[in-house]
């Protein structure tokens, strides 16, 4: 059993080394957060495995084993709580860059939409101006508004070609890693006590929190701010 005890020991004293050095920055980094944070699950399994019989079946000793025991799994559980929390963070980084670009990219859609709207209305008055001047034998005026609507139209064809190139804009993707899914989740954060309704005090965190994910975020209780978190699933 000591073989077994000390066989853990640096097992879980390594793998408490590299889950601390773990950044999360692009896929790649992404890709091994994950796949560490599943071995240090299996890790903490089978040293709760090894410890709980020992635990169980000694009396005297057993707040001794039990020191050993949380010496081994206590960082390590530390560390995969952190690391899935990292993974998180990161995903709910790209989710949020990823609706700006989209955002980015409908303006730019709009913006050409309007520049074309504009440019038909620039051609169309302008023509209707200058059949009107030539009608009255004004050829020269005809000739200048002619002159003006296309440099106006210059002007606006520039603006459609700056917004369409801004509408092809590449959308960033989301990272993609097996073993990872996601799932939208609402917490709340008490930020003024005096504005929360009466039925919701002494603040009953665990009520609020019910109603909140219940909602969705829908429900704002005064004085509360709902927090969407992403929540990582692994298998």
């Amino acid at each position: 059993m000591n073989e077994t005890i000390t066989a853990i020991e640096k097992r879980a004293t390594d793998a408490h080394a590299e889950a601390t050095a773990i950044v999360i920055r692009d896929q790649d980094s992404l890709t091994l957060a994950n796949v560490k944070s599943i071995l240090i699950k299996g890790l903490i399994k089978e040293i709760d495995d090894t410890f709980k019989p020992i635990y169980d079946s000694q009396k005297a000793t057993a707040a001794l084993t039990k020191e050993t025991w949380d010496r081994f799994r206590v960082p390590l559980d530390g560390d995969y709580r952190r690391i899935k929390g990292d993974i998180g963070t990161f995903l709910a980084e790209q989710d949020r860059l990823k609706r700006e670009a989209e955002h980015r990219v409908w303006q730019a859609e709009q913006e050409r939409i309007r520049a074309e709207a504009e440019a038909r209305r620039v051609a169309e008055e302008a023509l209707k101006k200058a059949a009107t001047a030539e009608a009255n034998g004004q050829n020269e005026k005809a000739e200048k508004i002619l002159n003006k609507a296309a440099a106006e139209e210059m002007k606006i064809s520039e603006k459609i070609e700056a917004a369409t190139v801004a509408a092809a804009a590449p959308i960033p993707l989301r990272s993609q890693t097996v073993g990872i899914s996601t799932r939208e989740d609402w917490d709340i954060e008490l930020f003024d006590i005096s504005m929360v309704p009466r039925e919701y005090l002494a603040f009953d965190e665990v009520k609020a929190r019910r109603v909140v994910r219940a909602s969705k975020g829908s429900i704002q209780i005064p004085g509360v701010k709902n927090i969407k978190k992403t929540i990582v699933s692994q298998r």
